[in-house]
């Protein structure tokens, strides 16, 4: 049965954002902390602090299918508020005002007012959040539209997975990275947070086998999900992130993780190498890379012929 291990690390590598990508991702996201901190300084008010989230931060986003965008997440902390009551906070619109007007004209398109941050959009191809917070007492509010200051850590969230990494090696990002970019492919009903969750909590290590370690951690998610269907944030406030998820939308999620679980597992036992990326690049789409027939992998291997002489050189019948 066929290694997978240099087929998966090559997809790794396409769907990995490359460190061009990541600069102009970057210099988006500093442009507008700029813009916020010149217009907060322009009304009087004291200048933020900013810090980057997401998976960006986590190093666990890919590369987007052609008809998506980057997602791109930094958190706004408001200053001058840590040692007031809440009753004396301003409201989340007015935050939520306070940095849709310092963005607004950056883009051609006018920054989106969601629920839980101010969207910018940029026309090639990527959109950066900034979700708005204030600390008190060591704790983060993030300001909800409608929900008002509800209390949320990004922070924290980030700081789970990378000691989760420190544990277990840069194998467990790149597995996050292969179910992401399954779940892009195959449209599957689930969050990148989740995913991140449920590899960080069930990862499955094996050395130099990232296709074994993504078999396993695969077969870990599917075992406990059949168990209880849930997904607890490890970070207060520690919500399941499947709750009110009905058994439509459960069946869904599963069957499709025991459909990747079955074709990793046949694509591994499979002898030739071609057949089982075909098998695999029905799950995550052409950017798997295809690999080599059985044939040629045994022309390659008949290069060289044991004997019991001296290899010749020439036909004059001298040896090496």
């Amino acid at each position: 049965m066929p290694d997978l291990n240099h087929l998966f690390l090559d997809f790794n590598d396409e769907i990995s954002l490359s460190s061009t990508k990541k600069n102009n991702l970057r210099r988006g996201r500093n442009a507008l902390r700029q813009k916020i901190k010149d217009d907060f300084k322009e009304k009087d008010r004291r200048v933020p602090n900013f810090c980057g989230q997401g998976s960006f931060m986590m190093n666990t986003i890919v590369n987007p299918l052609p008809d998506d965008e980057y997602d791109i997440d930094d958190g706004v902390y408001i200053n001058g508020y840590s040692d007031k009551p809440k009753e004396e906070w301003p409201t989340t619109q007015t935050v939520h005002n306070w940095i849709k007007n310092a963005v607004d004209g950056h883009t051609s398109t006018s920054p989106v007012d969601k629920n839980t941050c101010i969207r910018v959009i940029y026309v090639d191809d990527y959109h950066i959040d900034l979700p708005s917070y204030i600390i008190k007492d060591e704790v983060a509010y993030l300001a909800h539209k409608k929900d008002g200051w509800v209390e949320s850590d990004p922070k924290a969230f980030t700081d789970w997975f990378n000691n989760k990494v420190k544990d277990n090696g840069e194998q467990l990002r790149r597995v996050v990275r292969y179910l992401k970019a399954w779940k892009d492919y195959k449209d599957v009903d689930l969050k990148g947070i989740s995913i991140t969750i449920l590899a960080g909590e069930n990862f499955y290590s094996y050395d130099d086998r990232d296709d074994k370690s993504l078999l396993g951690t695969v077969t870990n998610v599917v075992d406990i999900l059949e168990e209880e269907f849930k997904c607890e944030k490890p970070v207060y406030p520690n919500e399941d992130l499947f709750e009110g998820y009905s058994e439509t939308k459960q069946e869904s999620i599963l069957n499709a993780l025991k459909s990747l679980k079955d074709s990793i597992d046949k694509a591994i036992n499979d002898e030739d190498e071609q057949k089982a990326s075909e098998k695999l690049i029905k799950q995550f789409g052409d950017r798997f890379p295809k690999g080599e027939t059985k044939s040629s992998n045994s022309s390659k291997k008949s290069i060289y012929i044991k004997t019991d002489r001296p290899g010749v050189l020439n036909n004059d019948g001298h040896s090496a």
